[in-house]
């Protein structure tokens, strides 16, 4: 009797171990199959952030210095040249970040789930854009070391430490704001970071 019944048990637990199984084979299969859901959430996830305009604007690094005169001691003749360097920086920059700013705001994340044609089509625009919106932050890094070196060519010698400290808490708080060319599709790892132009 006991035999039948351990066979019984058996015969009624295995369905259950077996659909268990199953499901969890579907959540990771569902990954697979569902490539797309599972690949909607990461793509979602992964989608890389881009700043907006105004805020990459702000960080000039003639107006920083302008803006800390106080702490680097500048008198009224050495802001002067600053702030005509500010100006000029916002001016040549200008058309970039417009160019930039245009593309954004068109900028719709990848949802990592392609049905249709028109989801196809939707997909390559929106990579477009974020290779378009990388390369354009790449020419803004790169201009940006121009302008930090001209802003600290125009501080006293003895201030040029201190002002440069300044500076690199800025150029940290500018690259942060930019996403890495590695989370871009397509792009090739290699971002360049800081000053010296190192990935």
């Amino acid at each position: 009797m006991r035999i039948l019944k351990l066979a019984a048990l058996v015969l009624i637990a295995a369905p259950t171990v077996l659909l268990a199984q199953r499901g969890m084979g579907g959540m990771g299969g569902g990954g697979r199959r569902n490539g797309g859901m599972g690949g909607n959430n990461g793509g979602n996830r992964s989608a890389p952030k881009f700043p907006v305009a105004k805020d990459l604007e702000k960080l000039n690094p003639a107006a920083l210095l302008v803006d800390k005169r106080k702490k680097l001691s500048l008198t009224d003749s050495q802001v002067a040249p600053l702030k005509t360097l500010e100006l000029r920086i916002y001016e040549r920059n200008g058309a970039l970040l417009s160019q930039y700013d245009s593309v954004r705001k068109d900028y719709r994340a990848p949802s990592g789930q392609a049905v249709t044609a028109a989801d196809d089509k939707a997909q390559a625009d929106a990579i477009a854009q974020m290779r378009m919106m990388r390369s354009i932050l790449d020419q803004l890094i790169d201009r940006r070391r121009t302008d930090v070196q001209e802003a600290l060519s125009l501080m006293p010698e003895e201030q040029k430490r201190k002002a440069a400290e300044f500076l690199d808490k800025q150029d940290k708080e500018f690259l942060e704001q930019i996403p890495s060319s590695s989370a871009v599709p397509g792009g090739d790892g290699q971002g360049r970071r800081g000053r010296s132009g190192n990935p």
